[in-house]
Order: C-alpha cells, then structure tokens, then sequence
C-alpha cells in the first residue's frame, strides 16, 4: 500500500522471468560442494503443546531466534538505493492492544519516537524490549519507529530490521494473521525492484572476459522466507507459499553455479538451500499434504552420519503425525541417536501407539537421564503421558511442581490450563492464580516474559 508522498509505484514493479526449476530438494549439482552440502539444518522453535525437544524439527516457523538467527548476508553490498517510504504508510499497521495480556503482565506501551529522538535510540528501546521477551510491546514500537518520519527511506537495512522485529513480534505474541496481512505490503519480493543486478552496466565486450553474475536480492534472506510465508497466508494461498520457495531455491542453485561465487559464499548459499527445503517441508505440512511432505524430506536425505539422527527424527515425526507407525518404528529401529533422544522418540511413539504406561516409564528414565536445562520439558511431557493413562492428580502435581519451581513456558502453562479445565468449576480462579503466581516468580526472580491469555487457555 504507498502511501501519497511514495514516488514509485510499487504495483508497477516488472517481475523477474519465472524460472523453470527442478526444485530446492535435488543434490547440489557442483562437485566441489561434495564435502558442505549437508549443513546443520536450522532448529525451529517447538510450537507442539506436549511436544519434546525431538518435535521441534519436523515443523520450524519463523522467528525471533524467527526465533531463527538471520542467515548472514552475503554478495555485493546494495549499488542503488531503495526507496522504502511506501513502506512507512501509517494504514499498513494494525493498532495493537493488549486486552489480550492478562492484567498482571500488561505493562504501557512505549511512545512513539520523536523527530528529536534518534533512531539508535529507539533500536536500544526495541532491544531491550527483546530481551526480556516483550514480543507485543516490541511489536508496537517497531511499527511505531517506522511510521514516525526518524527511518530514513533509503536506509533499507533499518526498515528490513524493523519489519523482521515487527513480523516475528506478532506471531511471537499470538497475532500471524495480523503479520500475514501486513507483510502483504511488501508486494511481489520476486520483482526487479528488490535485486541489485550487477550486470547492468557491464559493457559487451566483458561478457567475454567476465563471466555472468547472479542478481543480489537486497532483502535479509531469513527476512525473506518469512515474508513470503506471511504473504502465502495473507493472500490464503499456500501454493504460492510453496512455489516461491522453490524459486528462491533455483536462485541460490544459481548462485552456487557461477564462478564468480567464493567457497565461503557457497558453503552459505549451500545452506541456504537445505533451509529453503525445510521451509517447503514445512510449508507442505501447513497445507495438509503430508504425503507429499514425507517424499519431500526424503529426496534431502544427509549422505553422512553427522547430520543424520536429525533428519531422521524429523521424519519419524512426520510419519507419526501421517499414521504411519510402522515406517515410523523401522526408522528408530534402523537409526541411531544418543541415548536421551532415543528415549524422547521412543516415548513420543509409545504415546502415538497408545502404550501411555510404557511411555510414562520411558519419560521417567529419560527424566533421570536429561540434561538440567532439559529436565522441566521431560518433566512436562511425562505429565502428558499420566494424563493419557488417565492419572489426571499426578499429572497435575507434576505441572504444578514446575511452576513452583519458576518454570512458565507456554505449552506447560496450556497444559496445566487443560487438567483445570478438566478437573474443576472453578478453572477460571485456579488459572488466575497460576497467573498471579508467575507473575510474583517473575519479580522475585528479576525475570520478565510476556504472555497473552491463549498462554492459559483464558
């Protein structure tokens, strides 16, 4: 949507060519690439209400870590300027509210900035926002500082940052939708207007002497997945979501075949390949088309052992979720992972089977096994697994002996909102005192995080 002083029409922006392509999931062709090509694919943020730290991987979303640290830019820095200002339209942002946060939690908005205040100030307010977990009020400020007039248009790598915090702060607080229809502003990323091409002003006679180089998207590339994610949601089309993947999948098969490409550029644009194929994994899984997810994830199958136990677990996940256990018992049968993993999977499948007694005694093996920091989710989804086998008083005692002990993560609070729903009249009271109890732990801990009521079911 360009706002009225916007001197470019962004709905007059050329598209590139659609490229014909076999897809981000074939091998990397260039056999120098032989020794990178199975990178550690990125970890998702875990988004299951009962789900272990195995059922992260099978479904990343983007996030602040988009939740997802952002892919390192490479190439030539941006030749031409952009300019953005379509893009600081007051009408592109949703107003946020926070009739949402419980009362506790709700903490004032901060105000927008000022023509005297200046933008590294603002970005000290948002990264002090971020690191206490206060994903709504981030949210607020980050539209706020670019609609104020302090961003500069043509201070791409601002906007691109503002417009990361923003997208990922939303779906972060409970508000994708909203995130969807705001990065539809952002219009069609695969146009001319969001490459720098580098042989522009090449004169003919150097299209002998120096080989032909691919055209720079100027956009963040971790940025990028997100937005067009958000855009497939926003325009209630997944397919789209799924083909301009795989376009952004031919470009960097492009990039990994130039010359021009550095080693360093292609061990990166190698990676950015097999991430790109778990987004189309992903996106699959969103659409519903779980068959055509498990073949995907089976043509990126890592050659070495490294990488393998993580590809595997996901698959196991993916077959899990399809029905089909008994692909999904040969592949932890024909696998191999650590011990704790093991007895993760293991627990996940017995749950899936309907052995929730032997799931119990998986988990509670795995409890006396785990790494600390790991200790409160086994602890979490042993609980699931007593609820199952129908033993609601210990699976609730267990929950609340987390939170005793100053534990508040979202699927532990759901859960525990769950047994309460389950167990008593008065669910409502029993949830406004888990709420008052967190926040007291909070203060007394010097801790902050933010929660919306869906964090207690509310």
């Amino acid at each position: 949507m360009a706002s009225a002083h916007h001197s470019r029409k962004p709905s007059g922006r050329a598209s590139l060519p659609r490229r014909t392509t076999k897809g981000p999931l074939d091998a990397v062709d260039d056999p120098s690439l032989a020794s990178s090509r199975h990178s550690p694919l990125p970890q998702p943020p875990q988004d299951e209400a009962s789900g272990s730290t195995a059922q992260q991987s099978a479904n990343p979303q983007p996030s602040i870590q988009h939740a997802q640290q952002p892919s390192v830019q490479v190439g030539e820095p941006i030749k031409e300027e952009r300019e953005l200002s379509f893009l600081f339209d007051t009408s592109i942002y949703h107003p946020l509210s926070q009739l949402e946060v419980p009362g506790p939690f709700r903490k004032p908005f901060l105000p927008p900035p000022t023509n005297e205040t200046s933008v590294a100030r603002s970005l000290e307010q948002l990264d002090a926002l971020l690191s206490q977990c206060e994903f709504l009020r981030a949210a607020h400020l980050a539209g706020s500082i670019l609609t104020s007039g302090t961003v500069r248009p043509t201070d791409s790598k601002t906007v691109f940052r503002l417009l990361a915090v923003r997208y990922s702060c939303l779906e972060l607080s409970g508000n994708l939708l909203l995130a969807a229809q705001e990065a539809k502003a952002l219009e069609d990323l695969s146009s001319a207007f969001y490459y720098d091409d580098p042989n522009v002003d090449k004169a003919e006679d150097d299209e002998v002497l120096q080989p032909h180089r691919v055209p720079h998207h100027i956009m963040p590339f971790s940025l990028r997945l997100q937005a067009l994610r958000l855009q497939s949601i926003g325009f209630s089309d997944p397919r789209r979501g799924v083909s301009t993947l795989y376009d952004t999948a031919f470009e960097c098969r492009e990039h990994l075949s130039t010359p021009s490409t550095t080693p360093e550029q292609r061990v990166l644009w190698t990676e950015r390949l097999h991430e790109v194929s778990i987004w189309v994994v992903n996106a699959l899984i969103e659409m519903g088309d779980l068959d055509c997810a498990a073949r995907t994830l089976e043509t990126i199958k890592p050659g070495n052992s490294e990488h393998r136990a993580l590809w595997t677990s996901r698959m196991i996940l993916v077959r899990i979720k399809m029905g089909d256990m008994a692909k999904a018992h040969k592949l932890m049968k024909d696998s191999e992972f650590t011990p704790e993993d093991k007895l993760a999977l293991e627990s996940l499948l017995a749950v899936a089977d309907g052995r929730y007694k032997e799931a119990s005694e998986a988990l509670s093996k795995s409890e006396a096994k785990a790494d600390p920091s790991m200790t409160a989710l086994v602890k979490q989804n042993l609980a699931v697994a007593y609820l199952y086998q129908g033993e609601v008083p210990k699976a609730k005692s267990l929950l609340e002996e987390l939170i005793n002990d100053g534990h508040s993560f979202q699927t532990l609070t759901i859960n525990l909102a769950t047994i309460y729903d389950l167990t008593s009249d008065r669910s409502r009271d029993l949830k406004m005192s888990m709420i008052s109890q967190i926040a007291g732990l909070q203060k007394d801990q010097g801790q902050s995080r933010a929660f919306v009521n869906a964090d207690f079911k509310m």
